[in-house]
């Protein structure tokens, strides 16, 4: 029998090592998702043995081999039903197999360890008997403990007085349905009396009769193994049916791969301890989604609103009832009572919601609930609680127009929106996936038609980040008239990219200071290409630096007139006409479109922070078309400007207007809820840093970037360095003059200064990702303002490396996810999957990478071949690109990357390097688009990745098509 369980010991304690037969059962179960195995515990003396190859002859139950604590089987007969049995087997007191776990055929890579708090100096046998209280009795249906001596029946006393792991749901314990069966065989060595007399002997021990079954088959032991258990045989069966009606009842049926999950979660609880640590199921299920729980605050953004537009009350409370059926019971889901759900996880924040808001609250909460439990008991296979919460938004919908907002998805009622509609309905990435349609030509791109709040048109596309592939980043500096130098290193990289591949397709986050702000502005939201921006740009600057009035011919012929016009901007706090600013600012966007607004371009999806900063201290600040999932710290480096209402929504030539007021050049803007705000360049000219820090929060779950590009506006080539320059008098080398060339050169001003700055903090193995394009001049830089240098900027000759377009088409397109899970074969774990390819234009772009990597094929890091980059591989009637491939690891905990390679090039592809079995995020699982959650439902687009074993999450990665289908499409 294979081992499961062991206990090592060294000089530091105790161990337990998992040995991963679980998974490895449930693996080789055809539908583990339906199917509900019972769990049988057969301990005790060597009689246990006979039994169980008596009632299951068709497995190879043996003890040859390594023995372990306790091994584990998965009957033959029942593998592929319904109601599945996994059995387990071990010794009560015996300690001699312990250890040879270490044995396996397999490598000691795949063995899980966990340390066992010691408390003093205990023996094996007394740790062995707390593993089995602990971590095997709470998932056990039935335990059989063979005994036929005094002593062993002393054992199995021991056993059943231990306090085992206690299991609850939210706060209310589950309901112990173990039966326990003492089975005596033996009538040559048995020293135990009649029946009356063990119960009696148990009942002295302090163990209740209920639920414990005295069989007696000593008078049997002469008979055929199969005849002398058949007793036991019916009794188990029987037994095993009253505890699944039971188990029915009380929500407490669990499939194999939630089964496996929570049995694994235990593992990870403190073996040892004095005090068990409760283990409650729910909060497994969802500690993943720490985000995704209701809070007060949205309940209460919600009902004022509905107050505000006088909704009837049973509206309310259907509309509550149903957003919060859908965020308990996604699909996958266990399905846990609704009482418990709504006690542990709703009604603290309804009740506090309705009271704060209307009389009599606690009555609106049992409202709600009543419609909560009547809706999850509609619930089925073609009745999802999306599908349920589709309807009741379709029934109403009329009454919906009004429930507008910036932080709260009155979708879902529980994450911020991170999208605007066409009818200013908010929505998250969630929902996008929950209420929108999947692209039919581009990977990770959702369509809408209409609103499913308001049923209003809203012709939209939103694209999204695959689960397994990380953001691409780009970052813009500020430069005044200098912007033209980043629009022509954008505009080359356009140029070898290829047609059809833009700024706004590539990138996932883009990040820019003043005029960068401004470039970011027109390439990503207004979807310009960087050729039409560089053609539009020298006009627009010598709109935006038109001065009030000309100065004095005069004055500019002796050469004072930069010194006039600087005392004017001091003294008129700006040198050029802000009106005139505004104007202009509202011609290059469209005046009425907000910074939280629908896209215009051809998909939503792409994330836009602008730079700028607070007049009281320079702090920088941040102004989004996103929300983010994640959390920012209160003491950051900058601030975020999150509006809380409508009102505080600023247009987004306002805050185009925020970042470019430059002190001295532009007044400052003031906006509503937020205050003064000026230029960003004060504090971040290179936004690189913030723009890093804010991709951790808007995707935590991805941990770092698959590529970052920061874009400059020049460099001069022929400045003095600072440590050549001769000394100079008070006017050149004073206190003030050295203070000014300080600041101007420092990391906030100095956009190159804040690039390596920036760097400092970034991991080695990071940087190779991050690259920075800028162009240096023959001559000393422009002043920000001096547009008449526009005409020499825009005639130099723009490249970028062959190094950058390799990187954008091999990891900005390109990633890996599986098809199915990794099979076990000979030690090793065969994996399959397919290369996909998230560009709207694959055929393009695999054209592009062909050109660029001549005769290109796909590998593994260690150079195994994954087959060869062609356009065979697509799909001519919908334009995906999906490449099969396959390869083999020798453990899950291997880190792997994909490339794309020839003779002289090699380039890693998005969704790798990662561990296929991550100790620290799950692995996700291709057939269509999903994020799945490994213990127990499915949340799209989630922001975590559940912390789970192989075992525990493997069979439950499900896609996006069987997430739609699940919904209910």
């Amino acid at each position: 029998m294979a081992a499961w369980l062991d206990l090592v010991s060294d000089s530091t304690g105790w161990t337990l090592v998992d040995t991963g037969r679980m998974d490895e059962l449930v693996q080789g179960m055809t539908h583990p998702n339906t199917q509900f195995p019972s769990v049988v515990y057969f301990a005790g003396n060597g009689s246990r043995i006979k039994a169980l190859r008596a009632l299951f002859p068709l497995n190879n139950v043996t003890r040859r081999g390594p023995a372990g604590l306790a091994r584990l089987h998965l009957s033959t007969k029942t593998a592929n039903t319904q109601h599945p049995v996994l059995f387990a087997e071990s010794s009560l007191s015996s300690v001699s197999g312990l250890g040879e776990s270490s044995l396996r055929r397999w490598s000691s890579d795949n063995l899980r360890r966990y340390r066992i708090l010691q408390d003093g100096s205990r023996q094996a046998s007394e740790i062995q008997e707390q593993v089995i209280s602990q971590m095997l009795l709470p998932w056990t249906n039935i335990l059989c403990l063979f005994v036929d001596t005094h002593s062993e029946l002393r054992d199995a006393c021991r056993l059943l007085k231990r306090r085992r792991q206690p299991v609850t749901i939210g706060s209310q314990p589950t309901a112990d349905l173990m039966r326990v069966m003492i089975v005596l065989t033996s009538a040559q060595y048995s020293e135990l009396e009649n029946i009356s007399k063990v119960y009696h002997k148990l009942n002295s021990a302090g163990i209740p009769s209920k639920g414990v079954a005295v069989l007696d088959l000593r008078d049997r032991y002469e008979l055929s193994p199969p005849a002398a258990f058949e007793p036991l045989r019916r009794l188990i069966i029987n037994e095993t049916q009253d505890i699944r009606t039971e188990q029915t009842s009380h929500g407490l049926s669990f499939s194999a791969i939630h089964l496996n999950a929570l049995w694994t979660r235990t593992l990870r609880l403190d073996t040892g301890a004095s005090e068990p640590t409760i283990l409650d199921c729910l909060q497994v299920a969802r500690e993943s989604h720490r985000l995704n729980y209701i809070t007060t605050e949205c309940l209460v953004e919600f009902i004022n609103h509905a107050n505000k537009y006088s909704y009837a009350e049973d509206v309310i409370h259907i509309f509550v009832a149903s957003a919060l059926l859908m965020n308990a019971y996604p699909p996958g889901m266990h399905a846990f009572h609704p009482d418990l759900v709504f006690d542990a996880l709703y009604r603290r924040q309804c009740s506090q919601a309705f009271c704060t808001q209307v009389e009599d609250g606690e009555k609106h909460c049992d409202a709600v609930f009543a419609h909560f439990k009547r809706l999850f008991y509609s619930m089925g296979p073609t009745n999802s609680s999306a599908t349920i919460r589709r309807d009741v938004l379709r029934c109403n919908h009329l009454q919906w127009s009004g429930l507008n907002s910036t932080t709260t998805c009155f979708y879902c009622l529980c994450r911020s929106p991170e999208h605007m509609m066409a009818c200013r309905h908010a929505i998250c990435d969630t929902c996008v996936v929950v209420f929108g349609t999947p692209n039919k030509s581009a990977e990770y791109h959702f369509d809408f038609t209409k609103c499913p709040l308001c049923q209003k048109p809203s012709l939209l596309t939103i694209r999204q980040l695959p689960p397994t592939k990380r953001p691409l980043v780009l970052s813009l500096d500020g430069g005044g008239v200098r912007g033209i130098i980043q629009l022509g290193l954008l505009r080359a990289l356009e140029r070898r990219l290829g047609h059809g591949i833009y700024m706004f397709d590539i990138f996932d986050l883009t990040a820019g200071t003043s005029v960068g702000a401004l470039n970011e502005i027109d390439l990503i939201l207004n979807g310009s290409t960087a050729e039409e921006s560089f053609r539009r740009f020298p006009a627009l600057a010598q709109k935006v630096f038109k001065l009030v009035s000309p100065p004095s011919q005069k004055l500019s012929v002796v050469g004072w007139a930069k010194w006039v016009k600087c005392l004017a901007g001091i003294l008129a706090d700006g040198q050029y006409d802000a009106n005139n600013l505004d104007n202009t600012l509202k011609e290059a966007v469209d005046p009425e479109r907000r910074m939280f607004d629908v896209s215009t371009t051809r998909s939503a999806g792409s994330r836009v922070a602008i730079i700028t900063s607070r007049i009281s201290d320079g702090k920088a600040c941040v102004l989004a078309n996103y929300r983010g999932i994640g959390q920012r710290a209160v003491d950051s480096a900058y601030q975020f400007l999150r509006p809380e209402e409508e009102s505080q929504n600023p247009f987004l030539w306002e805050a185009a207007r925020c970042s470019v007021a430059a002190p001295w050049f532009f007044q400052t803007k003031t906006l509503p809820g937020f205050g003064p705000l000026q230029d960003g360049g004060v504090r971040a000219n290179n936004p690189l840093a913030i723009s890093l820090k804010e991709s951790a929060t808007i995707w935590p779950a991805h941990g770092t970037h698959d590529l970052v590009l920061s874009v400059g506006t020049g460099v001069s080539s022929s400045e003095v360095k600072a440590e050549d320059a001769p000394l100079g008098g008070i006017l050149q080398d004073g206190a003030v003059p050295r203070i000014i060339r300080a600041t101007m050169s420092s990391p906030s001003m100095d956009g190159e200064q804040g690039f390596y700055e920036a760097l400092n903090y970034v991991p080695d193995p990071m940087r190779a990702h991050i690259f920075r394009l800028n162009h240096a001049l023959p001559w000393p830089l422009p002043r920000l303002d001096d547009v008449d240098k526009l005409v020499d900027l825009a005639g130099l000759s723009y490249s970028v490396p062959d190094e950058l377009v390799r990187a954008i088409l091999a990891t900005g397109f390109l990633f890996f996810e599986l098809d199915q899970i990794p099979i076990r074969k000979q030690g090793n774990f065969y994996c399959e999957g397919s290369i996909l390819c998230s560009s709207p234009n694959a055929s393009g772009l695999i054209k592009k990478v062909l050109a660029e990597f001549p005769s290109p094929r796909f590998q593994t890091a260690d150079g195994y071949h994954l087959g060869l980059i062609g356009n065979d591989d697509e799909c001519h009637g919908c334009g995906y690109y999906r490449k099969k491939v396959a390869f083999t690891v020798n453990s899950l905990e291997e880190v792997i990357s994909i490339e794309i390679a020839n003779s002289s090039f090699q380039h890693k592809i998005g969704g790798f390097p990662k561990y296929l079995l991550a100790s620290k995020k799950g692995m996700l699982l291709r057939s269509g688009n999903q994020t799945a959650d490994p213990i127990f439902g499915t949340f799209p687009r989630e922001e975590e990745t559940s912390i789970v074993e192989f075992g525990a999450w493997a069979f439950t990665v499900i896609a996006y098509a069987q997430l739609l289908s699940l919904w209910g499409r």
